[in-house]
């Protein structure tokens, strides 16, 4: 797919190589919502409540003062010494109390880059979690000269300031070349929760990974205020950052959102964006965000198992209408498609099972063949047997998949990417490679059928498999399509295990919890073995009724609601 987009274009600028120059189409990106989120980070002093304030505007991230009787905390601290500098002079005019504790939310440098001005007046201790010294170490050492170089280009660094809108997060990037860095590393970290009392203040942190694995929380019980740094902010989610960043499991961000929403909090401030007041708007919001990560997720790892390629799932992938219309869901920083292909690769790897890509050929060798076919005028199904019947195996398949793109039904094609495949195999020395291309030459012939040669999961092994295991499998399986306007709590308890579990189908996101709530419209008794059966597939819809009529299966609420809520996930 990404070889024809590259055909297509070659093509075009050799037919248009008499033109001197091609004009530039531009649009206003300052019209709409993107106009409308600058707003988000004008630069203020926002007073949450009394004794917290958050500081917007000041740089990419905000900075936040929390108040004790005897002096000040700081949440973060900007990205450089001299946006810190801006910073401090407009907390002073609040407050001149000594500055006791600065805590990072996480290792990211444009909250933790200004340190050395807020901790300049004295000694105060430095709160984090524990795995921010590896990400600070790796980062400022072993993948610097990188990190920084696609940031430039993420962030546009270099770019005029007409060509900046905002970052999607914040107004600015304040790291460039003018920026003096001011980072201190912590002087107390902790695993997963750690509770201070700063003068008369309590304060609870506690390990929340997300965007990243040192993430925190700051919560302050007395005040009903939480600080979560980015793990929310006015944006979708940042599951992928294209300057490079590894894995982000979205379950593990949603699962810490979750024990967010559990604080019941009455103020919610980000590290990015304005903060938010009020439990009902705290609550819609964080649920509205948990569920759009959830649902790219679930609904790529369901297509991962239908066997398609990322390029495919991108098609797919898209938040429904109740979230896609979310202000906290919209794509200002990120795209879903970067996500998708992050959860991808998160659980799969690099490699999208296309054999084309396996040994793609070199950009310069592709680059040369492209403009022969281009000069040429040679049709790309006789190109393709050309370089087939030259020994250009590699060339062959690629060449096969733009066909196949183009017509994916093509018997021609798909025997010339077997043969080619088959042919390549036998230059190949590592055995998974072999077996790949042999296999997939295979199905391309309709001799292999490697779904029916698959090991189906067997009674005895779901006999030995926990119950929670196979719960926490069951959210993937749900088919976003025939959940959408579906809201049904359902509740499973056990004749044979005291813990009980929760499945809210909430408009294609399936939440599990391990405790009732009350408000179930299901009610579902049965043993552990039989429930493992049926959500392992192994139970025909028929087997099921006859369980259901002879009570092996208990139900309040519904045979028919029963068996309505196991036809969402199918298909």
């Amino acid at each position: 797919m990404k070889l024809l987009s590259v055909l297509i274009i070659t093509l075009f600028f050799v037919s248009c190589g008499e033109q001197n120059e091609i004009s530039v189409l531009k649009t206003d990106i300052n019209d709409g919502l993107s106009e409308e989120h600058r707003n988000e980070f004008r630069r203020d002093i926002v007073e949450v409540t009394d004794g917290i304030y958050s500081g917007i505007g000041f740089g990419l991230a905000n900075s936040i003062m929390i108040e004790t009787s005897d002096g000040l905390v700081i949440v973060d601290t900007l990205g450089s010494e001299e946006r810190a500098t801006e910073m401090l002079e407009e907390f002073r005019k609040i407050s001149s109390k000594p500055i006791k504790a600065i805590i990072y939310t996480h290792n990211h440098l444009d909250h933790i880059g200004g340190t050395t001005i807020f901790a300049q007046e004295g000694e105060p201790e430095i709160y984090a979690q524990e795995n921010i010294l590896y990400n600070i170490d790796n980062i400022s050492t072993t993948i610097r000269p990188i990190i920084f170089e696609r940031s430039a280009r993420q962030f546009g660094i270099p770019l005029p300031e007409d060509k900046i809108v905002h970052q999607g997060i914040g107004g600015f990037l304040e790291i460039n070349a003018g920026a003096t860095i001011g980072l201190l590393r912590p002087t107390k970290t902790f695993e997963d929760k750690l509770d201070l009392k700063i003068d008369d203040l309590e304060i609870e942190l506690a390990h929340v990974p997300g965007e990243t694995d040192d993430h925190l929380y700051v919560w302050l019980p007395e005040k009903k205020a939480v600080m979560v740094g980015d793990n929310f902010y006015r944006t979708f989610a940042n599951l992928y950052a294209i300057r490079g960043t590894k894995f982000r499991n979205p379950m593990e961000w949603v699962h810490s959102i979750d024990k967010i929403r559990a604080l019941d909090a009455e103020y919610l401030i980000p590290s990015h964006s304005r903060p938010i007041e009020g439990k009902e708007n705290i609550a819609k919001a964080l649920r509205d965000y948990r569920d759009g990560i959830q649902f790219v997720h679930d609904q790529t790892i369901r297509h991962i198992n239908k066997g398609l390629l990322p390029d495919e799932i991108v098609k797919i992938v898209k938040l429904p209408p109740h979230l896609a219309s979310s202000p906290y869901l919209q794509e200002f920083y990120g795209s879903i498609s970067s996500y998708v292909r992050s959860v991808f690769s998160g659980y799969i790897g690099w490699f999208s099972g296309n054999i084309t890509e396996l040994h793609p050929l070199d950009n310069t060798v592709k680059a040369q063949k492209i403009r022969e076919l281009a000069e040429r005028s040679i049709p790309l199904n006789d190109a393709a047997k050309n370089a087939l019947k030259n020994g250009e195996f590699q060339w062959a398949m690629e060449l096969a998949d733009i066909l196949l793109a183009l017509n994916p039904d093509d018997e021609s094609s798909k025997k010339i990417k077997a043969q080619a495949a088959e042919s390549f195999s036998y230059t190949q020395t590592a055995s998974n490679d072999y077996y790949y291309y042999q296999t997939v030459a295979g199905e391309l012939r309709g001799e292999i059928d490697v779904y029916a040669n698959s090991n189906k999961v067997t009674p005895a092994q779901l006999s030995g498999t926990p119950m929670k295991t196979i719960f926490n499998s069951i959210p993937v399986n749900l088919n976003a399509d025939k959940s959408l306007e579906v809201d049904k709590k359902v509740l499973f308890t056990f004749t044979d295990l005291e813990q009980v579990f929760r499945i809210h189908i909430r408009r294609g996101v399936a939440e599990l919890t391990y405790a009732s709530q009350n408000d179930e419209e299901l009610l579902i008794k049965t043993d552990q073995q039989s429930l493992k059966e049926i959500f392992a597939g192994l139970k025909s819809v028929p087997s099921i009724s006859l369980m259901l009529a002879k009570n092996e299966i208990e139900v309040e609420g519904g045979k028919i609601e029963f068996l309505k809520f196991l036809s969402l996930f199918q298909g």
